[in-house]
């Protein structure tokens, strides 16, 4: 009996990292707040057309920091999407992990991370992101 709880759960896992998510297609504005310790927060508005084919590959969609990054234990559960990242712009790393509620039209949440320039500090980095759809693609 254990073992076929076992084998039953390690089937939904899969099931739940892998769920579609809710988000349309569309032109889509989001405004990103990037706060670091001792600095003023950076505040940034940017329009970005997302594609039914880039929302169907589970991870072109989500919100990233920039650079080259790498997205790691995706789970989306609902509405509910969380994975890991590590981002590299050429001698700056950044990584962490982000969490965010994503809806037909709508989606909003948080990146924590560090970022690493060369052989200087660590810099504990909070990304806020807020977005909707505002329309279709152009």
């Amino acid at each position: 009996m254990r073992l076929a709880a076992c084998v039953l759960a390690m089937s939904v896992v899969p099931a739940v990292a892998q769920a579609a998510s809710p988000m349309q297609p569309g032109l889509w504005e989001s405004t990103v707040s990037v706060s670091r310790t001792g600095r003023v927060p950076l505040v940034t508005t940017d329009r970005d057309c997302v594609t039914q084919k880039e929302i169907d590959d589970g991870t072109k969609s989500l919100p990233r920091p920039g650079g080259d990054c790498q997205l790691s234990n995706v789970v989306t559960d609902g509405a509910k999407t969380t994975y890991e990242f590590a981002c590299r712009d050429g001698q700056a790393t950044l990584s962490g992990r982000a969490e965010f509620t994503i809806g037909p039209t709508r989606y909003e949440g948080k990146l924590e991370a560090v970022a690493r320039r060369g052989t200087g500090p660590d810099v504990p980095t909070t990304m806020t992101w807020t977005a909707r759809r505002v329309g279709e693609c152009s």
